[in-house]
């Protein structure tokens, strides 16, 4: 499905497989419109839960009838789950076509050390150790992985405190007339009406230096030039976007 994490279309390009590329975003809206012959085709479904960079959740239920259906795996990547608070891994025994793919990188601290794992059946999981890995554990990131296990609490209180942030910043962010996407992540997508708004908007941000993801910067597939993704930072970094946004549009006189 697209527009999602371009590494996944990229590590495809790279295995010389060809892809079936699915728009799940139609309209302002992201949902799944597999057909059943473009899953009969595929040696290999990747989800991503919560998606990146829309932070749309994927409902297990719809996971659920994807696994039933495909004829390969089906992997689902649940890097950015603890915000989301839900998973599949109680369904591991139940379907032996899927992985799970998990990130200490993303939520943890350590985005510099690149340390991930994956949750599937013995028989799986013994298959993926023949490919070797794309990123080389380091015993600084393994070290690092059993340090930050010991403090839990701490990290889903942070969880929490970004969670809250963010629903306060698409509140505001749709208040003043933009378009933000109600996010289960860290993150927040910005549709605006066309790509010389977008360049616009983006480039006040980045005079007031404030550095974001616009869909042209090739980080995700499918994502046009209408798009600007936000990471979620500390409270008061989201209050002085808000305040440099508002600046713009009444500027501008008028809402994007």
């Amino acid at each position: 499905p697209i527009p999602t994490f371009s590494q996944y279309e990229v590590s495809a390009d790279r295995g010389g497989l060809s892809k079936i590329l699915v728009n799940c975003l139609i309209d302002g809206v992201y949902s799944f419109n597999y057909s059943a012959q473009q899953l009969d085709k595929a040696s290999l479904v990747w989800i991503c839960n919560p998606n990146n960079p829309t932070g749309t959740r994927i409902p297990q239920e719809n996971i659920i009838n994807i696994l039933q259906r495909a004829k390969g795996m089906v992997v689902v990547d649940e890097c950015n789950y603890e915000y989301l608070g839900e998973t599949v891994v109680d369904l591991i025994d139940k379907y032996e076509n899927l992985i799970i793919s998990r990130s200490f990188s993303k939520n943890f601290g350590l985005a510099g050390l690149r340390l991930g794992f994956a949750i599937s059946n013995p028989q799986n999981i013994k298959r993926l150790a023949t490919f070797g890995q794309y990123f080389r554990v380091n015993r600084i990131a393994e070290k690092a992985a059993t340090k930050v296990l010991k403090y839990l609490d701490y990290y889903r209180k942070a969880w929490e405190k970004i969670k809250k942030v963010r629903d306060k910043f698409i509140r505001e962010i749709n208040e003043l007339g933009f378009s933000a996407y109600n996010s289960q992540a860290n993150f927040v997508l910005i549709e605006f009406k066309n790509k010389e708004e977008t360049e616009r908007v983006w480039k006040h941000l980045k005079e007031k230096d404030i550095y974001t993801l616009p869909g042209w910067e090739n980080e995700f597939s499918g994502l046009d030039d209408q798009f600007i993704r936000f990471t979620i930072g500390e409270e008061w970094e989201m209050d002085r976007v808000v305040k440099v946004l508002s600046d713009y549009v009444k500027k501008n006189q008028k809402p994007i």
